[in-house]
């Protein structure tokens, strides 16, 4: 194992007689190992990340370029000269896995890595909820999509022997991760006497330039082994469907929306992983504080303790949803003298999963205070949310048909079923929750007690700034907020719909009893040959509009155009309107039921005329009509930008965004301030092991993070805009 430019790396065996293959004390699955080194032997780009704490940040070697993961990295590079391996050293001195799962996205998601070298084993001596804590960091690993290779170390105490090896190794069996352990193979030597602890480690747990040699020997010795062995045709398993051993809290992590009241943002911006105290928050006045809120059922915080010998700081505390009787002191000092620290606290666990708020509060002051209380950053973590599938409700209308029966398989009797309201919380059809832990809910019901489940950050800045276009003291605001505000639909129009307008929220809230105006927009799932809607009107003047709707001239007054499948139609209020004959559309809009019918061909309804609201729509009418390429968006232009199993946006307001799903193999989505809505028009697919047909219609929450599917089908999705 001589390698050209690194150095010997079976020194140690050869000097000290230690053999190598003791390290090995979990071999786990080498499916990953076994892909990497294949990937690297055909020259792909690779990326490789250490993480951990100061003995992965390479504390005591001579420079980072003797810690072992940097010898480790230079070893793959001189084994594989075809590939192109980047490296980044991700270890941050003083932390453990409790701070490495909230930091995870940050300092290693966020380079892609093939290859993660993990470390916290001694670090979490400290933390009471390493099994928990570790298991979120492998899951997250795991997780990753690019199916990344991991490798656990397991460092000591060379003076004890004392590490997290228990805990951590439990966790690598149940996953199938490798680890490799100092524990059973230099500690081990120090017992038998083979090497002396100030050989390799001046403090007995940080190794120098000899103790980081060592440990890259391990990793490329078990790398060497199992790239010999091979054999392996065994495919990464889908972490989804593995069960927790200790928890799932700390898989799942929310970065929350923050308050200032007194404390400062530090605008100091990180020049790397290691620049620990830079981009927090900073205090040092008694009662200055700042809120987080954020979802989940445990509450994470870091900050900085200054050395009490030279230095002093501030004393705060944390009071978790309004609790100051059980406030958690946070002192930001301690009696070490080795540097400041950087602490991670639990400050709440076992919480019900949900919205909750942590507000840091600065309690004591001392005269001889030289720095402020530093607060590096808060994360909340817990149970990822389910996807949540709908069952809708049908309405029958003088207009509707079959085909809602027929083409998506819902049962309901009729002959005139004119809508399927897919996905909503209307008082005039509320749709139920039919899986999971909201099973036969009401949707009204579960966003009414279970908000954080659909909040966007955006929108809790809004509701904090209090602001309110049009209304008084905040009244709009607050109905709006006490409403889901999106409603999905189909609707089969088996005969002409009445030439319509809809109100936009001012003029609802003031003549409908406070309620959301309508915006909506339409897909066309289907349309036979000539198909054509309404969409606008031609009258120039608001004069000549009134004249044209009193003398009953509406084929000179309304706008009818041509439409094909696929076609999209945006109608914003106060715009005319009518889906013809023939057409089987896809709505999305505001969760109103306001309409003004204009017009409805004089036909009869249970022996009756339709009321008409003519008043109403003349004073919401826009006038003149909008240009048809503000509203029309042609099927050839929504293909022709379409990539198969990527999210395409095919429009965007101020009220929704509208995307298309054409899904041939895998897609991955990511949702995380705002909740989306699904509606699978065709096939059938899986979502995170939950199966979708064509019919469905479901709710992925606000955190949920990345969304796998897999199948075949198309599939329209709607998010809020705030």
């Amino acid at each position: 194992m001589l390698v050209k430019g690194v150095c010997q790396m079976d020194f140690l065996t050869k000097k000290y007689g230690i053999d190598l293959d003791d390290a090995i004390i979990v071999e786990g699955d080498k499916s990953r190992i076994l892909d990497f080194c294949g990937r690297a032997e055909r020259g792909e780009k690779l990326s490789v990340v250490a993480f951990g704490g100061s003995i992965t940040q390479g504390s005591l070697a001579t420079s980072v370029e003797k810690s072992y993961s940097a010898l480790f990295t230079e070893w793959l590079r001189e084994k594989f000269p075809n590939a192109e391996i980047k490296y980044q050293n991700s270890g941050i001195g003083g932390t453990g896995s409790l701070l490495g799962s909230a930091r995870l996205e940050r300092d290693v998601a966020a380079f892609e890595p093939d290859l993660v070298m993990v470390d916290f084993s001694v670090n979490d001596l400290a933390n009471p909820a390493r099994g928990e804590t570790f298991e979120g960091v492998i899951r997250q690993l795991l997780s990753l999509p690019s199916k990344t290779a991991v490798i656990v170390l397991g460092n000591v105490y060379y003076s004890s022997g004392e590490s997290s090896q228990i805990e951590h190794s439990a966790v690598c069996r149940y996953y199938g991760v490798p680890m490799l352990s100092s524990d059973t193979s230099l500690y081990k030597a120090v017992l038998t006497g083979k090497i002396k602890r100030r050989d390799f480690t001046p403090d007995d747990l940080h190794p120098n330039n000899l103790g980081h040699h060592f440990l890259a020997e391990m990793l490329v010795n078990f790398v060497e082994k199992i790239n010999a062995e091979g054999g392996s045709d065994k495919t990464a398993e889908d972490i989804s469907k593995v069960p927790f051993i200790f928890s799932e809290t700390y898989q799942y992590i929310d970065k929350p929306f923050v308050t200032l009241n007194g404390f400062i943002a530090d605008e100091t911006k990180k020049t790397c992983v290691q620049d620990r105290f830079a981009e927090g928050y900073l205090a040092s006045e008694k009662g200055q504080s700042v809120i987080f809120t954020g979802v989940g059922t445990s509450i994470i915080a870091t900050y900085r303790q200054v050395v009490s010998a030279t230095d002093m700081s501030p004393e705060a505390v944390a009071i978790v949803d309004g609790d100051a009787v059980n406030a958690v002191s946070l002192k930001g000092w301690f009696d070490e003298t080795w540097g400041e620290n950087i602490r991670t606290d639990i400050i709440a666990s076992g919480l019900s999963f949900g919205r909750h708020t942590l507000e840091i509060k600065i309690n004591e002051t001392h005269e001889n205070d030289t720095k402020p209380f530093y607060l590096n950053e808060v994360s909340f973590a817990g149970k990822k949310p389910e996807i949540m599938l709908m069952d809708p409700v049908c309405t029958h209308n003088v207009w509707g048909g079959t085909r809602i029966r027929d083409d998506f398989g819902y049962q309901v009797d009729g002959d005139d079923i004119g809508e399927c309201w897919g996905v909503s919380a209307h008082p005039n059809g509320d749709g139920t929750v039919r899986n999971g832990a909201f099973s036969g809910m009401k949707l009204s019901e579960v966003y009414k007690n279970h908000r954080e489940l659909f909040y966007s950050k955006n929108a809790e800045a809004k509701k904090q700034d209090g602001s309110c276009p049009f209304y008084e003291e905040g009244t709009q605001l607050e109905k709006k907020e006490d409403v889901f505000p999106l409603l999905i639909k189909i609707i089969d129009a088996k005969s002409d719909l009445s030439i319509q307008v809809h109100p936009d929220d001012e003029y609802a809230f003031k003549n409908e009893n406070g309620a959301l105006g309508k915006k909506e927009c339409w897909y066309v799932l289907d349309a036979p040959e000539g198909a054509s809607l309404v969409v606008g009107h031609n009258a120039k003047t608001r004069d000549e509009l009134k004249e044209m709707v009193a003398d009953g001239k509406w084929s000179e007054l309304i706008r009818e155009i041509p439409v094909h499948k696929g076609d999209f139609i945006q109608i914003d209020p106060g715009t005319v309107h009518a889906i013809k004959g023939g057409l089987l559309i896809l709505e999305t809009q505001q969760n109103s039921d306001i309409t003004y019918r204009v017009y409805d061909y004089d036909r009869l309804y249970h022996g009756k005329l339709r009321q008409l609201h003519v008043k109403q729509s003349l004073d919401v009418i826009t006038v003149p009509a909008a240009p048809l390429d503000k509203c029309f968006i042609d099927h050839t232009k929504i293909d022709a930008a379409n990539t198969p199993d990527k999210v395409q946006t095919i429009y965007k307001c101020d009220k929704y965004e509208v995307m298309r799903l054409c899904l041939k193999n895998n897609a991955s989505l990511e949702v995380t301030d705002t909740f989306m809505t699904a509606s699978v028009i065709g096939g059938s697919a899986e979502i995170d092991g939950v199966k979708i047909k064509k019919g469905d219609f479901f709710i992925i929450p606000a955190g949920y993070g990345t969304a796998e599917f897999k199948g075949e089908a198309e599939i329209i999705l709607s998010s809020v805009i705030d």
